[in-house]
């Protein structure tokens, strides 16, 4: 009796600590604050918004890797990357700048496949990344692909390659589908168009 009583606990102690697939909710209090997670729980439904008109004929997690090997096959165009939410995510403070040289500039033109560069090279801040990566599994790709972004200039190919070890399933979980948003789509957008980042939130 004690032996099952003790197997009954480990299992529900394993189920509380575990990650909640079907999450849509972020539950990263301490990455973020309040108003950051209402923009950023935004920012998803508008971006898969953007899926569905992209890719109507395949789920929403689907649409994710068709982005993904879109942008590395250099088949979406600059328009793809614009909204309505971008100033609010850029003026959020999660963000790195540095500036990039010429060669630098002229190398990843050719890599993006765009005629001009953001001269500031914008990318999610280590810390956050940190953060967001720590919620998810770390066997998972989008685990991966935060930690190696904050440190190195991945072009959209290797972004590919370590978020490709994601599954549609694990994109069910909102934390995992914020890393391409953010990691991918908007830090995109931001080093290929110019947008100024002026107040940021506390």
């Amino acid at each position: 009796m004690k032996k099952l009583m003790l197997i009954i606990f480990l299992a529900f102690f394993a189920c509380k600590s575990g990650f909640d697939s079907s999450s849509s909710v972020l539950s990263s209090k301490e990455c973020i604050t309040k108003k950051q997670k209402e923009i950023l729980e935004k920012s998803v439904e508008l971006f898969e918004s953007k899926l569905h008109k992209q890719y109507p004929n395949i789920s929403n997690e689907a649409a994710y890797f068709e982005f993904i090997s879109d942008l590395a096959n250099k088949k979406l165009s600059i328009d793809f990357f614009q909204d309505s939410l971008d100033l609010e995510i850029r003026n959020l403070n999660l963000w790195t700048e540095s500036k990039r040289s010429e060669e630098e500039t002229d190398l990843e033109k050719k890599i993006f496949n765009v005629n001009s560069m953001n001269p500031i090279r914008v990318k999610l801040n280590s810390d956050f990344s940190t953060c967001l990566a720590n919620k998810i599994d770390w066997r998972i790709g989008t685990n991966s692909f935060l930690r190696m972004n904050s440190k190195y200039r991945l072009s959209p190919r290797l972004a590919r390659k370590q978020l490709f070890r994601t599954s549609e399933y694990d994109l069910k979980k909102i934390e995992n589908r914020l890393a391409i948003v953010l990691g991918v789509y908007y830090q995109t957008m931001f080093n290929i168009k110019n947008t100024v980042a002026n107040t940021v939130y506390n």
